[in-house]
């Protein structure tokens, strides 16, 4: 959260520095209790580009990214402002539409006229103009229901974090309310849907689906619902514990599923990681882990890392010259990672940068990648409530006593680097 907000403090000051640059007469208002003030004035005085101004109209307030003077009369002489907001997101979402829209509201009251135009600056540095009168009046629909819903609030009638796709700045508090409430959301691979069907069925906690008696609930089928008590099952017995109970699943040889996808094991095989850095444009893989063993039989470690775009384009050739080299010299070798970003960035970077397209190809056709994550999923029921490397890693190893200990971690510290080389975050 932090890595984005100072990504986007950033962003406005570039686009500060541009307005500057015109000549223009920018007053930037600095936060105090003088602030609302200080925008009024600045306002009055008809200043070309007001920074930071502070706009209110109860119970709302707010900070507009950008006030800008056009021309149109209206209380303020022959001049009128209009409120711009900067994203870094590349897309216009309906929440920047409904603040910007909020803003237009406050701008009305003071200067007698509502902005024709709400403009919105994208990450990619794109003026996007909306007519404010086509979105307005959905937005005070909006504003009128969440005035309604905060009229008759009750501290009683908790919502329920598991409706939400992210928790931001709450994480730490919605995840204990989760795990208070008995959540169960909190078993690992249910879905939204299954909560919903489980629900109505009555059953709204982890324990009372433990303790389901009769495995029938409309719109779910008996094997999944019995996987679904099982998993909630070994959470609830590995709570407290140092590692997590487990339990091996049945292996059946002749299906393509759990132990069955894991192929012989070769000399040359490879254990690959790609960290991924989102907060650059199109993003970056800044960094292409390897583990193998060597002649000797002795673990060793490879990495290519990539900090601009024309290094990531080095370090997919190189990894991909490397391990297509070594199949080359066993076809019956693998190149193991968890889950799917692994394949997907490898996908993406021979489409961006229009290299490796052979190799990749026969790699994958050749079923060279190995998931195993698909694999650890079918032969393992773990007492976690996720199934990441960084969950199932707590069956062989204690806590980690590094920086880094999730992806997020990583791109954290990765960020701190690139804005000082020299504190040394990456070594």
């Amino acid at each position: 959260m932090e890595i984005v907000q100072h990504k986007g403090l950033q962003f406005e000051q570039e686009i500060l520095a541009s307005f500057r640059s015109q000549d223009l007469q920018v007053v930037s208002i600095e936060r105090g209790k003088n602030t609302y003030q200080d925008t009024l004035n600045a306002m009055h005085k008809g200043v070309d580009v007001i920074y930071q101004a502070a706009l209110s109209l109860h119970p709302f307030k707010g900070y507009a990214d950008f006030l800008i003077k056009v021309e149109g009369d209206s209380g303020l002489g022959a001049f009128h402002y209009e409120p711009w907001d900067i994203k870094l997101s590349k897309t216009v979402k309906p929440q920047f539409v409904i603040q910007l829209c909020c803003y237009a509201e406050m701008l009305e009251l003071i200067q007698n006229k509502r902005p024709n135009r709400i403009t919105v600056v994208t990450g990619d540095k794109q003026q996007v103009q909306l007519a404010t009168n086509e979105h307005f009046y959905y937005y005070v629909h909006l504003k009128e229901r969440f005035l309604e819903v905060h009229a008759h609030f009750s501290k009683e009638d908790l919502p329920d974090p598991a409706d939400s796709e992210r928790f931001g700045r709450w994480s730490i508090y919605a995840n204990e309310r989760l795990v208070a409430s008995d959540h169960l959301s909190q078993v690992a691979t249910i879905t939204k849907s299954q909560i919903k069907k489980l629900n109505k069925a009555g059953i709204k906690t982890m324990q009372s689906l433990i303790e389901l008696s009769q495995l029938r609930v409309k719109g779910i089928q008996t094997e999944v619902l019995q996987r679904l008590q099982l998993q909630a099952n070994i959470q609830k017995m590995s709570m407290g514990k140092e590692k997590p109970l487990y339990e091996l699943l049945p292996y059946d040889n002749q299906k393509k599923s759990g132990l069955a996808l894991l192929p012989p094991a070769s000399p040359l095989d490879v254990y690959f990681d790609i960290e991924g850095f989102p907060l650059v444009d199109g993003g970056l893989e800044y960094l292409w882990g390897i583990a193998y063993f060597d002649e000797k039989g002795v673990r060793q470690y490879k990495d290519f890392w990539a900090h601009d775009k024309e290094q990531e384009q080095t370090a997919f050739q190189s990894f991909i010259e490397w391990v297509f080299e070594r199949w080359q010299r066993d076809p019956h070798m693998h190149i193991y990672h968890y889950a799917n970003y692994e394949i997907a960035a490898c996908r993406k970077l021979m489409g961006r940068y229009g290299i490796c397209e052979a190799m990749v190809d026969t790699l994958l056709r050749n079923e060279v990648f190995v998931d195993l994550y698909k694999i650890v999923k079918g032969c393992l029921r773990l007492g976690e409530p996720r199934y990441s490397i960084k969950n199932v890693e707590h069956l062989y190893r204690g806590k980690r006593d590094t920086e880094v200990g999730s992806g997020g971690d990583s791109v954290v510290v990765y960020e701190r680097w690139r804005e000082d080389p020299d504190a040394g975050h990456v070594e």
